[in-house]
């Protein structure tokens, strides 16, 4: 069983070393045979600099993130503590932006596409650079979401907030674990639909 908590970094040397080969994703329409060669592309939100390569990135969606970290900045100065899971992170700029604008002090970024880890720590890790930290604050896992929020939920490692971008499908799909891994004393549980389909009307089934 992994332990997702900053306690878990030194017996979770896979979380840490981009070398050392990740436990096989239990996805596998992400599995290939190859790695494929990015392309760098770089873009700014909010006056941070990321690159996306061929990760999922909207910039329509700006608004969205300047309400979710708007929520985790409150959180913060009324708690005065904020870890978050973004369960479902892309290129990683909202896990940035938590770590930048709400000073979480602990961001577990995950995304089921293993081959997005270059591109997402490579962004976490301006946070560093831009900002002296020396203390690490933030993972990246690549599982699938909802396997990543039962796993917290098993072990008690409950989170103050819960990201979950589920990129138009249906989100109720995420809820159950996102609500069990949530901390049950004002956490906040923050859902997007990206493209919009269901809120839209086009899909009103769901």
């Amino acid at each position: 069983m992994l332990n997702l908590t900053p306690k878990a970094l030194s017996p979770s040397p896979f979380f840490l070393n981009p070398s050392i080969p990740i436990p096989q994703n239990p996805n596998p329409k992400f599995l290939t045979q190859s790695r494929p060669s990015f392309k760098s592309e770089y873009q700014t939100e909010r006056g941070h600099e990321f690159e996306t390569g061929d990760t999922f990135f909207r910039h329509e969606s700006a608004t969205g993130r300047d309400l979710s970290v708007l929520a985790a900045s409150l959180y913060k100065k009324s708690k005065s503590k904020l870890r978050v899971l973004d369960a479902l992170c892309g290129c990683g700029i909202r896990s940035l932006r938590y770590l930048v604008e709400a000073e979480a002090d602990f961001v577990l970024a995950n995304d089921a596409n293993e081959e997005y880890r270059r591109i997402i720590s490579e962004n976490l890790s301006r946070f560093e650079r831009g900002f002296g930290v020396s203390e690490r604050k933030w993972v990246v896992t690549h599982f699938d979401a909802n396997r990543v929020m039962a796993e917290c939920y098993l072990q008690r490692d409950f989170f103050d907030l819960i990201d979950v971008d589920s990129f138009g499908s249906d989100s109720s799909f995420f809820l159950r674990n996102a609500m069990n891994a949530l901390k049950l004393d004002g956490g906040l549980l923050y859902v997007t639909s990206t493209d919009g389909y269901s809120s839209g009307g086009h899909r009103p089934h769901q």
